[in-house]
């Protein structure tokens, strides 16, 4: 199988596309033998693809990065509200590259 084409950088719902299949992964680690560090990356993937989705969307620049509490500090510069119970996201980024390998 030929791996899909990566998404631009401007094509927002493509972002959030691959972010909700992080997320499903990771909800389907709850019911399946799936190591906890490999829910973790898969959650920590979906909610930086989500956040990347809505930097994009409004045209706000950033750097390729794993660091959630980056992105965070991004939208905060730019204005952009984030909801409480996503300001702890941080927590999840050590397990973008950390947990990855054995």
């Amino acid at each position: 199988m030929t791996p899909p084409k990566r998404p631009l950088l401007i094509d927002p719902p493509a972002w959030i596309i691959s972010a909700e299949s992080d997320l499903t992964l990771a909800r389907l680690g709850h019911i399946q033998d799936v190591l906890p560090e490999q829910i973790c990356f898969h959650a920590q993937q979906a909610v930086e693809k989500a956040f990347k989705a809505v930097l994009i969307s409004a045209s706000v620049e950033f750097s390729l990065t794993h660091d959630l509490e980056e992105l965070l500090d991004i939208f905060a510069e730019a204005g952009i509200p984030v909801p409480e119970e996503l300001l702890y996201a941080g927590s999840l980024t050590p397990y973008a590259v950390e947990t990855r390998y054995p």
